[in-house]
């Protein structure tokens, strides 16, 4: 009789066995969706941020050159979307990363900068899935 009921206990434990691997397995896959959902969060933010840089720098050589003094003014503010494609003055970047949506670039009045400048900005919207 005794081997019977050491059976019992053998099974018992085989099961407790198979759920606290069960609950370990199912804490690290949630750690490390959680972890690439952050990572993927923290690309897009430097992908935009990039984006932001670049469209300052494409508004100071457009500003600098004034070979579109259309859509780029020598005189009056104004604000100028970057996006991967559009119309009339906006800015056609088809090279944006997908998660960036837009660059909205803004452009001050002459002497609203330093020394006399121009003020020019950039704010890059980009997708944000949690």
């Amino acid at each position: 009789m005794p081997n019977r009921d050491k059976r019992g206990v053998i099974l018992f434990i085989v099961i407790g066995v198979i759920m606290v691997v069960v609950i370990l397995s199912t804490v690290i896959l949630r750690v490390i969706a959680n972890q690439s959902r952050l990572t993927h969060h923290q690309v897009s933010r430097i992908q935009a941020q990039y984006a932001a840089r670049s469209g300052v720098i494409f508004a100071l050589d457009k500003l600098r050159r004034n070979d579109d003094a259309t859509c780029w003014p020598a005189a009056g503010s104004f604000t100028r979307r970057m996006q991967s494609s559009g119309s009339g003055c906006d800015v056609v970047e088809p090279s944006l990363p997908a998660s960036v949506l837009y660059v909205d670039i803004t452009v001050g009045l002459p002497g609203s900068g330093v020394s006399g400048t121009r003020k020019v900005s950039a704010i890059a919207n980009y997708l944000y899935t949690p």
